[in-house]
C-alpha cells in the first residue's frame, strides 16, 4: 500500500483490485509498477471522496471541477498533435464517461480506468496539483471546512463576549424595549421615558447629565434618532445610564423590570378602565373616581387611534 493516507474504503478497493492483478497473472513488480503510476489519480479520488463511501458522486465531482482553476489549457512542447486541443465536455457526458456502470457511483476502478478518455479534466486536474502532497491545492475538504467554520465561531464567540463585557445588560434587548413604537431608533421623547422608570445610579460618581446632552453623546449622527448600532457603541460612554439601566435588569429577561410598551400600557389602562367601572358599577361615587376613569379612557383611545393592540403581561414585572 502507498504511504498517503487512505481511507479504509479506499484500501480495501486497492487491495481487492490487486489481488486480482496477481490472480490474473501479474508479477508483483508488475503490480508496484501499476501503483506507482496509478497513485496520484489514487490520492486523489480518495481528497474528494469527502464521504469515505468508496466512490465518488455527481455532487463530489461537481466540487472538484468548481475547485479547478478556470484556465484554458496550455500547449505542451511539440503542439497537440493530431487530436488537437482538449474540447470542453458538458457535464453530464463526464459523469457517463467515468461511470461506467452507469449507477451513479464512480468508484476506484471506474476512476483509473476512465480518466485518461477526458484528456481536459486530466490536464486540469496536473496543472492544480500540490506536488508536496499530491493533492489539489484549491480543494477544502469537508475537515477543513468545519476547521474553518469552527475557527470563525470562535472568533464571532470571542467578539461576542468582549461586546457583552463592554456594553453589559444595557445591550440590545434593553434598546429594543426602550423603542416603543418599534421604528428601530430611540427617540428623545423615547429616552426621556425610560430615564423617568429608571432608578438613581448606585455609586457612579460624576455631574448630573441633561436629556438633551444624554441624548446627543448617543445620537453621534445628530439625526434626531439613536440607532441600534449607536446605542451599542455609546452606552458604555454613559456610565451612570448604563449601571441605572443594568441595576433595574431583570436577569431572566434582560428587560427593565416593569417598563412597558405601548401594548403593554394600553393593556394596563383598558384593565384600569375595567376597574374602575366595576367600582363606580357597585356603588363608589365621586368626581375624582369619575375623572379619573374619563382620563384612562382618553389614554387608552389615543394608543387605539393609532393602530396599537393590547398585550397583556405579568403584574408582578410592574412591582
Amino acid at each position: 500500500m502507498p504511504a498517503v493516507p487512505l481511507s479504509l474504503q479506499t484500501q480495501a478497493q486497492l487491495k481487492a483490485k490487486y489481488a486480482a492483478s496477481t490472480e490474473a497473472g501479474q508479477t508483483p513488480e508488475e503490480i508496484n509498477a501499476d501503483l506507482q503510476a496509478n497513485l496520484p489519480a489514487i490520492v486523489l479520488f480518495n481528497q474528494i471522496d469527502e464521504d469515505s463511501s468508496g466512490f465518488v458522486d455527481k455532487k463530489e465531482l461537481k466540487k472538484l471541477l468548481m475547485s479547478l482553476p478556470k484556465k484554458k489549457p496550455v500547449e505542451p512542447e511539440g503542439g497537440w498533435g493530431e487530436a488537437g486541443p482538449p474540447k470542453f465536455v458538458p457535464f453530464d457526458e463526464l459523469v457517463d464517461s467515468l461511470d461506467t456502470d452507469k449507477d451513479s457511483q464512480i468508484t476506484l476502478e471506474e476512476w483509473l480506468a476512465n480518466l485518461d478518455k477526458l484528456p481536459g479534466l486530466k490536464m486540469a486536474i496536473t496543472g492544480a496539483l500540490d506536488a508536496s502532497t499530491g493533492k489539489i491545492s484549491g480543494y477544502v475538504s469537508l475537515e477543513q471546512r468545519l476547521d474553518d467554520l469552527l475557527a470563525e465561531k470562535a472568533k464571532i464567540d470571542a467578539e461576542i463576549t468582549a461586546i457583552r463585557e463592554k456594553i453589559g445588560s444595557a445591550g440590545i434587548t434593553v434598546f429594543r424595549q426602550i423603542d416603543i413604537d418599534h421604528d428601530g431608533t430611540i427617540s428623545q421623547k423615547e429616552l426621556l421615558r425610560a430615564l423617568k422608570h429608571l432608578p438613581r445610579p448606585k455609586g457612579v460618581k460624576g455631574p448630573k447629565v441633561s436629556i438633551e446632552d444624554l441624548a446627543a453623546t448617543l445620537d453621534v449622527n445628530g439625526d434626531g434618532a439613536i440607532s441600534e448600532d449607536e446605542w451599542l457603541a455609546q452606552i458604555h460612554t454613559l456610565p451612570a445610564l448604563k449601571a441605572s439601566i443594568e441595576e433595574a435588569i431583570d436577569p431572566a429577561t434582560g428587560k427593565i423590570i416593569g417598563y412597558r410598551s405601548l401594548e403593554q400600557q394600553l393593556w394596563k389602562l383598558q384593565k384600569n378602565v375595567t376597574d374602575l367601572e366595576a367600582r363606580i358599577a357597585g356603588g363608589e361615587e365621586g368626581p375624582a373616581l369619575t375623572e379619573e376613569l374619563e382620563k384612562r379612557k382618553k389614554a387608552a383611545q389615543k394608543l387605539v387611534d393609532k393602530g396599537i393592540q393590547p398585550e397583556a403581561f405579568e403584574e408582578e414585572e410592574a412591582k
